[in-house]
């Protein structure tokens, strides 16, 4: 989708996007892949991370971001950039919380009345981010969050 609604109608070459592999049976084979992908690309050795321009987000009701959600062992991992996350005993390949926060900028596009409680808890002065796991990207960059009108929300 951000695709065909954004990054074909802008000159960004094509090797410098990095969408996530969808078509391997094994999440595990293709997170391996794709962080062999990524580490080849930024020209990064094991250990370190690399610093995308760009990351774009969104969250769920439940305030998951990527495919980190809520009591998940995925939010625990912090030795890899690739990850499978579960949701529901269904495994999706994941970008890690650190490689998510060493981005320069990040955006989080958010929609929709059932995001409202989910916005709440985020910018709460406290809450269990491993409960809301959006709470855990705080990039080295910049952060934006687009908010429309329905998550009835302002901070």
């Amino acid at each position: 989708m951000a695709r065909q609604a954004w990054l074909d109608h802008v000159p960004i070459p094509a090797e410098n996007i990095h969408p996530m592999p969808t078509g391997e049976t094994d999440p595990a084979i293709a997170a391996q892949r794709h962080e062999a992908e990524l580490k080849a690309f930024f020209n990064v050795q094991s250990g370190e991370i690399p610093a995308f321009d760009v990351i774009l987000l969104g969250i769920g009701d439940d305030a998951h971001t990527a495919s980190l959600f809520p009591h998940t062992e995925a939010l625990q991992v912090c030795d890899h950039l690739i990850t499978v996350g579960n949701k529901d005993g269904t495994p999706r390949i994941t970008f890690t919380i650190p490689l998510l926060n060493a981005a320069r900028t990040t955006i989080f596009m958010v929609s929709g009345a059932s995001k409202h409680h989910a916005l709440t808890q985020i910018f709460a002065d406290e809450a269990d981010a491993a409960h809301y796991p959006a709470r855990f990207i705080q990039p080295q960059g910049e952060l934006w969050w687009l908010l429309d009108r329905s998550t009835n929300f302002s901070k």
